[in-house]
Formats: structure tokens, sequence, C-alpha cells
């Protein structure tokens, strides 16, 4: 055993990575790791001769891997072809190939070839079924609409939350992970919520909107966005949106204005700056209006040299799933405005002034609050997660910029692509079709090819809800319900891969080959 460590040497990497605890790792006279590689805790890779690990490859924990056979002293090679994955506690055997898109299931032994696209699974590793048949939820599906992006880093920082055995609830890094986002996005205060939603209603409670009150907001965006006034007993204006990035229309809103109006909440859509921000902040000021930004679905992204969230009186994020910066759940509002930061840490935590309640620390409670706290094992994933923004943003954006150039030839596909100074950050690839009925079916086809797809967003007004709460009815927001009809938002996220991109492309592309044939 003294001699596997002898002459260990750091692996070479191409844009891939090892955890830490990839100690027995053997670096002898050959060992690449391609793009995208994630060897996962405690493998053992003796790569004497060669191990190769083609694109895209991930590996479990526990897997053995050997290129020198042990057996007949013979160097050997070992082949993981692409997208291949190998389960927990696998050993390879010198001179085995495992083919691409192949799973191998936990414990197994494998001392054979494996064909493509196959599971194989025991001791030694059989075919026990093909991957021919279609999925049947998105996670099994050949192109899910998002995945969350999450690496070694991100487990070690909670788990020494968990390790530590205390302030699994207002923690130290709650606050850091404010004063992170306050920075990044240039305004003076944060403050961290269990939900973006939750964070709304507190904006709604700390600016004083009462019931009577109205804040104009779009009927194209996710509910919470109106429904935050309705938790205050304010009424949610309804505005049309512009065609170019899918914000609100400044005429329009401009029209809604009324002797009631408190306040706008501005939706950044889809990593998209709003077009109108610097518009609608004018028009706020000049109507003594609050500007608030919902930037739930755009963390990152900006105008010029400015980023959204700073345009307004306050901006909410939000760290749901499948965002650009995902804490699993989450929100945060930003400000510059110290009266309404202290007001939102009242809110945030029943009411109490400070004082360490956890901590047996003296405190008062001196206004109605409620429990919506960050859990600080959700923080401290933000804090792990923020260290990679950067990174995950370019590679959105070079994801989005490959449909760009491989669909923009489609005439019947329209495109949101921002103007010259806005820098979108694509939390969704949002597309535009001739009409529904196109729509429909361009759906409906991608997904029997396995592709999930969704429409972001149906129309707010039109819910079951709206419509018996205010008697809402088709043609009350035209140009609204028609862009709704037309939008689609195919997959994107940080870890899909090429090939998927190009497979999406390209039933697209057949999608409108078999239409045109059939005119």
């Amino acid at each position: 055993m003294e001699d596997r460590f002898e002459n260990w040497m750091p692996p070479e990497i191409e844009e891939g990575r090892l955890t830490r605890w990839n100690w027995m790792v053997q670096h002898k006279e050959n060992l690449k790791l391609g793009r995208k590689t994630d060897i996962g805790a405690f493998c053992y890779i003796n790569a004497k001769n060669k191990v190769i690990i083609e694109d895209g490859v991930q590996i479990a924990s526990h897997c053995s891997i050997y290129s020198t056979s042990t057996i007949d002293n013979k160097d050997k090679q070992v082949l993981l072809k692409k997208n291949c994955k190998i389960g927990s506690h696998t050993t390879i055997t010198p001179g085995v190939t495992i083919g691409e898109n192949s799973v191998i299931g936990a414990h197994s032994f494998v001392n054979s070839n494996i064909p493509d696209n196959v599971v194989a699974y025991g001791i030694p590793a059989r075919v026990i079924r093909k991957l021919d048949s279609p999925p049947t939820s998105q996670e099994s599906s050949i192109c899910p609409l998002f995945k969350m992006h999450s690496d070694s880093q991100d487990i070690r920082s909670i788990t020494q939350i968990l390790q530590r055995g205390s302030f699994w609830a207002d923690g130290p890094e709650i606050k850091e992970f404010e004063n992170k986002i306050a920075e990044y996005t240039g305004r003076k205060y944060a403050i961290a919520f269990n939900s973006g939603t939750s964070a709304l209603h507190a904006l709604m409670i700390a600016y004083e909107i009462n019931q009577g009150e109205e804040v104009i907001v779009p009927s194209f965006t996710f509910i919470s966005t109106a429904n935050a006034p309705l938790f205050v007993g304010a009424e949610p204006k309804f505005a049309e949106i512009e065609p170019k990035t899918l914000a609100l229309d400044i005429n329009d809103v401009k029209k809604k204005i009324t002797g009631r109006t408190k306040a706008i909440i501005a939706v950044h859509y889809a990593g998209h700056p709003c077009i109108n921000i610097k518009e609608l902040k004018k028009l706020a000021e000049e109507f003594n209006l609050i500007l608030i930004e919902d930037a739930a679905e755009s963390l990152g992204a900006k105008i010029e040299n400015k980023k959204v969230g700073s345009f307004g009186d306050s901006a909410m994020f939000s760290f749901c799933q499948n965002k650009i910066l995902t804490t699993g759940e989450g929100g945060m509002i930003v400000t510059d405005s110290e009266k309404l930061a202290r007001k939102l840490r009242l809110i945030v935590s029943h009411g109490r002034v400070s004082g360490d309640y956890f901590a047996g620390a003296e405190t008062d409670y001196i206004q109605l609050g409620y429990n919506w706290r960050m859990p600080t094992i959700l923080a401290s994933l933000g804090l792990s997660q923020f260290e990679k923004i950067e990174k995950i943003i370019l590679i959105r954006q070079q994801k989005a910029n490959y449909y760009h150039e491989n669909l923009s030839n489609i005439p019947e596909v329209s495109l949101i692509i921002p103007p010259e100074n806005f820098f979108s950050v694509y939390q969704m690839y949002t597309i535009l079709l001739k009409n529904k009925e196109i729509r429909d079916k361009l759906k409906k086809f991608l997904e029997e090819k396995s592709i999930s797809t969704r429409i972001y967003f149906e129309p707010i007004h039109l819910t079951n809800f709206y419509k018996e709460k205010y008697g809402f009815r088709n043609g009350d927001l035209p140009v609204t319900e028609s862009l709704s009809e037309r939008v689609l938002s195919l997959p994107i996220y940080p870890d899909l891969t090429q090939q998927q991109q190009d497979k999406i492309i390209k039933e697209i592309k057949l999608f409108f080959e078999n239409e045109q044939s059939k005119q």
C-alpha cells in the first residue's frame, strides 16, 4: 500500500474538478480528466497507463478505476465514454470501456465492456435494460427544463454548519450572505428571507401599503408578484407588457395610475433587465410612487454597469431552485433606505429588537412580525453558490448565444435578445412563436422527444382566482394575452451539454420542416 502514495502527484485537470476527498487518486504516467468531469468522494483511480474520461462523465463516491492490472501485470486502458454515470462503490477492472450515456448501478464490479445507452448492474455487471424508453419524469428526461448546479464546495458549506452543532438558525453566515448581495448589487442594505414571496409581503407591510390602495404590476409574472398587495388588503392593478423584454409597458403604466396608486412593481423577466426601468423610475418620482423591482429571476443582470436591483427604492431577489443563485428556497430585499431596512428586520423575526434570542440575550418585541428568517444552512449554501455566480452567468450566456446562433435562421421563431448595453443572465431561455396553436404543437412535439419545456407565464388575471375575485375576462389585457400565448421556455442551465442543445435545436428545426411539408 505504501507504493500507492509514494509518487503521488496532483492529477491533470482540464476545466474539471476533484473534491477535496480524492486523496486516493494516483497520478502515474497518464491521467486526464475532460471538461465537466466530476469525480466523487473516495475514488481510487490507478493510472499507470491510461484512464480516459470523456466530457460530461459523473462518477459518484467510492469508485475504483484501474489501468494497471494487479492480476497479469499488463497495462491496460480504461475508457469512460461521454455522459456515462458510475454508481457508488463500483470497481472497474483494466481494459474496460463504459459506453456513452450508460449507467452503472452502485456496488457493481465491471470486468467486461458495457455498450452505449444501457443500464448495467451486478457482480459482475450485466446489462439489465436499454435506455430507449421515454422518461416518465423531468428528472429522467434527456433534456430537463432546468437542473441545479452544485459542487463539493456546496456540500462542504452545508456540512460545516451541521457539524458545528450550533447556530442552525441566526448564524453569522446569514449576515455575511446579506453583505455579499448588498455589495454585489451596489446597495447599502440587504435583508434575507425564507422566500421571495415572504420578502415581497414584508415590503408591502414596511411601506405601509393599506387596504384600498393600488399597486401596479404586470399580469405576465409569477403569481406572488400580484398576490403581494392582496396580503395587506391592497389591490393589484394590472398593466400591459412590451414585446422586447416582456416587461411593463411604460405607456400603459401611465394610464393605470390613479389617486389610489401607491407603488409600481417592475419585473425583470427571465434574467433580462426591464427595458423601461429607468423611465419607470422617473415616472415613480413624478407621481411620488414607490418603485419596487421584482428581480427574482435576474440577479447579476445589468444595464451598462448598473446592476438590476439598484434602480428602484428596493428590490427582491429569489433563490428558489431554478434561479441564477439557488439555495433551494430563499429571498433577499436590497435597499439604500436605513429606515426600510430596520422595518424589514423587525418584520422578518417576530418584531423582535436586537438581541441573540437563542443565546438567551435580553430582547423585546415592539411590533407584529413573522417568522420569515432564512435558515443558516441556506445562507451558507448561498455563500458557496455566490463564489461561482460569475462563472454560472458566463456559462448561461454562452448557452444562450448558442441558441441564438442556431435558432435565428428559423423564420417561425422569434428570439428575445436584449438591446445593446443590456446585460442578461438568461435565467430562462424563452422563444416566441407565431401563435398559440403553433406554440402548443411545438411544446407537445418536443415533450414527445423527451425535451422539457414550459410556458412562462400564463396571465395572472386569467387564473380562476383572479377571474372570480375581480371579474377579469379574455381581452382585458390583449397585448399580455397575445404574448403569453406565444412564449415557450427551453431548457437552459449550467450543466446543459452542447449535445443536449444540439438535440433541442435539431428537433425544433425538424418540427418546422414537418409543418412546412404539410402545407
